[in-house]
């Protein structure tokens, strides 16, 4: 790994972890971004230890929203996508303060690449609803089958 990598693992984890968790609950909510991206009757998703993710993360200031989705799934997964739909927006005070902006997207280029985030791979949608998921991204499959869809 090298340091490019070994900086943005410190970055993300604990300079991004804790200005959201702190600052952002008291001088400013943090604007972030998760993509639901499909290729076919595939999701992408990110594999870490038990749990999936979805990718996505914080906006550079002055960013495009669309813009966020894309680069973040680019940086996490390496593929390309054409982000579409504005699926929802949700404002949590919670394990995740901040003002969380989530799109339906569609991969143009699947080149998988690996990240610290987590591996990267393409799951059924019918599998989705069974897997283990971080809280925040828990009810990815209402989007797929249910209410949201």
């Amino acid at each position: 790994m090298g340091f490019r990598s070994l900086r943005r693992r410190f970055e993300k984890k604990y300079v991004e972890g804790l200005l959201s968790r702190t600052v952002g609950n008291y001088l400013w909510s943090p604007v972030s971004v998760s993509v639901l991206a499909h290729r076919g009757d595939e999701v992408l998703v990110l594999k870490s230890g038990d749990g999936y993710s979805l990718p996505g993360g914080l906006n550079k200031g002055g960013e495009d929203l669309k813009e966020t989705g894309r680069r973040e799934v680019f940086e996490e997964t390496g593929c390309e996508v054409e982000v579409g739909e504005l699926l929802e927006i949700s404002n949590d005070k919670g394990l995740y303060p901040g003002v969380h902006f989530f799109f339906e997207a569609e991969v143009k280029n699947s080149n998988l690449d690996g990240s610290w985030e987590g591996e990267p791979l393409f799951v059924e949608k019918s599998e989705v609803e069974d897997l283990e998921w971080e809280l925040r991204h828990s009810h990815v499959h209402e989007y797929l089958f249910g209410e949201g869809a």
